[in-house]
């Protein structure tokens, strides 16, 4: 058993001061309790004891264009103990060619024995094939209760507005829920070839292929889409303001329309691609630079940003994934010949509570309640793993992370435990660390690093999601 002493317990319902008690994997008891003989003691003085976080979005191990990224299950899952993450919700893709089983069958083998935190799946489709509709229930039944589609990234993983409709309807009657990429494909392809046309390879161009109007539409038409479906979709990676607009313009129209956000839309804007290039190519250093960010949607101007974090704040937004898709810098993503070459994405699964504590509490944008709520509470309840996980309660997983409030520190990569070779906010100052971390009640991280004998993560099974989550 360990004792929990002196710290704020925070749940996304409210606060206390408390002592928390977990007995094996669970939280066993929270009031006024005094020590046990024998039992460990945690002094958490002047701490705050949150759930564990959950990011609701990240790609492990994924091969994407021609090659995969720079995390592995081990390495990204070590990296969120770190950080104060203890169960990712990462993406189990079927590419061509595959069922959605072969698919979940695949991502099971990748992340069995090698994940050293907790990991749940949801299933992304690269492709959709009518006969898909027939085994999604098997899906069901093995612990995935959410799904993915793509409205961008036409020939290799776009669906058109009719299967979006098919599938809708098929996971509808599951009891399940769609998260979608929302960008205008068809019309992201005619601005790659004008780019590409007037001889603009530069990285700084990839923004401008992608423009906030484009993500806009997307999520309208989705709305549209879900409405004449009956069906609950949710915006991964929402990253505008006129996008967070149109779905509360369909929420208004009864649309049950969840949406999820990334640190990097929050604190980071389009300056970060560095000046536009004269002649279409840009200087060494620059372009370096500019494929850091590389990343679908991309970094947007910072007007969105307060639009964002008060959807956070107010309800409007539900939840905070990383969109961790990790690529390295002078290795992968160092070969590509234009823009449109470069492997999308970048890392942030380590930083992504520390962040969010800093700029959201700490700044006073969020109260410590909300802060548990968009990081842990309501992935839990939408993604079907409450109470089990986003609590700290009598019988939720002891998932127990002691955050010093009062710490103040600076992003170094060279820090971090993650497979990557940069991080986009090296040199952001942060107020609050992660102290200790417990992972069904094993401690996992001491003092702000992992332990050398990491246990095993398993997989948790998603049940049916609490759609009604604010």
């Amino acid at each position: 058993m360990t004792l929990f002493i002196g710290g704020t317990i925070v749940n996304a319902t409210g606060s206390q001061q408390a002592v928390l008690r977990t007995d094996g994997e669970h939280v066993l008891e929270v009031g006024d309790l005094e020590a046990a003989p024998g039992e460990q003691v945690v002094d958490c003085t002047g701490c705050l004891l949150l759930p564990g976080g959950i990011d609701s979005h990240t790609h492990l191990q994924l091969e994407s264009m021609g090659t995969v990224t720079a995390d592995d299950f081990f390495s990204g899952t070590r990296s969120m103990l770190t950080g104060g993450t203890t169960t990712t919700i990462d993406f189990a893709t079927q590419f061509h060619g595959e069922t959605p089983l072969q698919g979940l069958a695949h991502w099971h083998a990748k992340a069995d024995g090698h994940a050293v935190g907790d990991y749940a799946f949801h299933m992304a489709f690269t492709e959709w094939q009518p006969e898909f509709a027939d085994q999604l229930a098997e899906v069901v039944a093995q612990g995935v209760s959410s799904f993915k589609m793509y409205m961008a990234y036409r020939d290799t993983m776009m669906v058109d507005d009719d299967q979006i409709y098919t599938a809708l309807k098929r996971t509808t009657a599951l009891g399940c829920t769609v998260g979608f990429h929302c960008e205008n494909g068809y019309l992201i392809d005619a601005r790659v070839s004008e780019e590409l046309a007037a001889g603009h390879t530069a990285s700084y161009f990839h923004q401008r292929t992608r423009p906030a109007e484009f993500e806009r539409e997307a999520v309208n038409r989705l709305g549209v889409i879900a409405e004449t479906a009956g069906a609950p979709v949710y915006a991964v990676h929402l990253s505008t303001a006129g996008g967070l607009a149109e779905i509360e313009a369909a929420r208004e129209r009864g649309v049950r329309y969840a949406a999820e956000t990334c640190p990097q839309y929050l604190m980071l804007d389009d300056t970060a691609y560095g000046p536009e290039p004269a002649n279409g190519v840009a200087l060494p250093a620059d372009e370096r630079t500019a494929r850091k960010v590389v990343m679908s949607p991309p970094l947007r101007d910072r007007s969105n940003q307060e639009p964002l974090w008060q959807g956070l704040a107010d309800g409007g937004i539900q939840f905070i994934g990383t969109d961790h898709c990790s690529f390295t810098i002078d290795e992968q993503k160092a070969t590509s010949t234009d823009f449109t070459q470069v492997p999308n994405g970048a890392p942030g699964l380590e930083l992504r509570l520390p962040l969010m504590f800093s700029e959201g509490v700490a700044k006073q944008r969020l109260t410590p309640e909300r802060f548990v709520a968009v990081t842990s509470t309501n992935a839990a309840r939408y993604f079907g793993l409450y109470p089990r996980k986003g609590i700290l309660q009598p019988g939720s997983d002891a998932d127990v992370v002691v955050l010093d409030p009062r710490t103040t520190w600076m992003v170094h990569h060279e820090a971090l435990h993650d497979g990557c070779d940069y991080t986009p906010f090296e040199g952001m100052p942060v107020q609050g660390k992660v102290r200790e971390v417990f992972l069904r009640g094993r401690q996992v991280v001491a003092d702000g690093e992992p332990v050398d004998d990491l246990p095993a993560g398993t997989f948790v099974p998603c049940g049916r999601p609490e759609l009604d989550v604010r």
